[in-house]
């Protein structure tokens, strides 16, 4: 971080400002610079998009990252989705053999389309299609979808080329433990 000039220099400070830290997905991708100043503001789009709630973006992430074990990206939303106002137990209830935690079938709507699409993209039958049409107009249907394919891209290159959950998440995870102890 402490070398990074130019594009890298500029997304880094913008981050910095808004995270508190430079997550180390961005340090990887900094290894090409074009890219990151594409990536970054692609992803903040999608991340912050008004048109679906903090909460089911939250749902989505975490449903795709634990579908495929990214545990950086499940140590990363499940901050987020505190945030977002979900509670240990809903965090928890993001697969979908824990959803009916979940307080309303929107969202557990939400885990199965990210876990069927996680697992197979030809997976989503005409039935899923038409549940999701009937919670969400077409928009929040491609917000959600966003989402779940960014995850979905984000998880598999982090586990690819084994990228670190950054310590404060390590730390955060250590508490997380000892109260649950």
């Amino acid at each position: 971080k402490d070398e990074a000039t130019g594009k890298v220099e500029l997304v880094f400070n913008a981050v910095e400002q808004q995270y508190g830290f430079v997550p180390n997905i961005l340090k990887a991708i900094a290894n090409c610079p074009d890219l990151l100043a594409t990536f970054a503001p692609f992803w903040g789009g999608i991340y912050t998009s008004p048109v679906i709630s903090a909460r089911d973006r939250a749902i989505a992430a975490l449903a795709t990252a634990r579908t495929h074990n990214c545990n950086y990206c499940v140590s990363h939303m499940s901050a987020s989705a505190m945030k977002a106002g979900l509670t240990g137990v809903e965090i928890a209830a993001t697969t979908l053999d824990n959803c009916d935690a979940l307080p309303n079938e929107r969202e557990k709507l939400i885990v199965e389309y990210a876990t069927t699409l996680t697992k197979d993209t030809n997976g989503v039958t005409d039935d899923l299609r038409a549940r999701l049409k009937d919670q969400f107009n077409d928009a929040e249907l491609v917000n959600l979808t966003l989402v779940i394919g960014l995850y979905n891209l984000t998880g598999r290159f982090l586990r690819s080329l084994n990228i670190e959950v950054e310590d404060v998440f390590q730390a955060q995870a250590l508490v997380a433990d000892v109260l649950r102890q």
